[in-house]
């Protein structure tokens, strides 16, 4: 069992004089497999998965996730590419400027947000995704937490889903994620996008956010989702004050214990704003600089607006990444 793995020799000699029919229920349960399946994840990166036609090994890089938003209110770009040529356009720039998947969001998610009907966010959707999955050779994410959004995404092309509240928002997701055999990114989300900003208490964020996430993952898998088909996200700026997003990020290498690959997504958030007092206008250089750490404590995938300047950074970092981890190896 700990082949591989480095105890301090106290913490050894303490496990040998375990009661050994405690450590025989434990070799059952398989908890010592558990355990050291979790240190080898946390001193390594997720391994490659496929997302449509396309291998993303993340073992030997990280990828950019272009945010492509058809919304009115979106805290952004909202209203931005609102209508279907600017979407198109957007979309093109994305692909140009080195994107590896392309996420198309027809309803916003930003704080205080409401809701809209599952024919409305279908309207918006579905000629974009007909349109990009036609004329691109690139992954088309759909995010949406509705069953039936994203069931006719899927029939359009679509070859990722990206819920925003892990399963949970539609009971039928789960469902339809196992039946078409997708990859699905489980985010943590305090509440719902209306008041998640709201009477916001954690015992400790990190451990709370890997309790949720790893609960969604049971649940995942107990509805027909395969592990390997799973992407996790940690739910920057939903639910979260300033120091919970900043100790979040700062201590992202703990999510690597589930051996998903991470998601991020802190492009020109609120937290950055009232950090350096800017204008969601302003805050490129801190998104990208929150990015480069972000990509050095193990992200897999950042969800970007600024999707050259991110692609470069991106880039960079998992460059040093690899050689760290190469260091960490020898």
């Amino acid at each position: 069992v700990f082949d591989n793995v480095s105890y301090s020799s106290s913490a050894k000699e303490a496990m040998i004089t375990l009661d050994e029919r405690l450590l025989e229920s434990f070799k059952e349960e398989g908890i010592f497999e558990r355990i050291k399946k979790a240190f080898v994840n946390l001193n390594s990166l997720p391994s490659s998965m496929k997302i449509g036609n396309r291998t993303l090994d993340f073992s030997k890089q990280a990828y950019t996730m272009a945010i492509v938003n058809i919304t009115p209110d979106s805290f952004y770009d909202g209203g931005k590419y609102f209508d279907l040529e600017s979407a198109k356009k957007r979309i093109k720039e994305c692909y140009e400027e080195g994107a590896d998947i392309i996420d198309i969001g027809a309803e916003s998610t930003r704080p205080g947000s409401s809701r809209i009907s599952e024919e409305e966010e279908l309207r918006r959707i579905i000629p974009l995704v007909k349109y990009a999955k036609t004329e691109f050779d690139i992954p088309i994410s759909i995010d949406t937490y509705k069953a039936k959004v994203a069931e006719e995404c899927i029939a359009c092309g679509a070859d990722l889903i990206n819920d925003v509240t892990g399963l949970v928002g539609d009971l039928r997701m789960a469902e339809i994620v196992a039946k078409y055999e997708i990859p699905v990114v489980i985010m943590h989300l305090r509440g719902n996008p209306r008041i998640m900003q709201k009477d916001i208490l954690y015992h400790d964020v990190v451990r709370d956010v890997m309790r949720s996430l790893y609960t969604k993952m049971d649940y995942a898998k107990l509805n027909g989702i395969k592990e390997d088909k799973i992407i996790l996200d940690p739910g920057i700026g939903f639910g979260k004050t300033v120091e919970q997003n900043v100790e979040l990020i700062l201590r992202l290498e703990e999510l690597k214990i589930f051996g998903r690959p991470i998601l991020i997504g802190i492009s020109r958030k609120s937290f950055l704003g009232k950090i350096l007092d800017l204008p969601v206008q302003e805050r490129l250089e801190a998104s990208l600089a929150t990015l480069a750490i972000a990509i050095l404590k193990g992200a897999s995938i950042a969800r970007v607006h600024d999707v050259k300047e991110s692609t470069r950074v991106i880039k960079l970092c998992s460059f040093f990444r690899n050689k760290l981890y190469t260091l960490k190896l020898n």
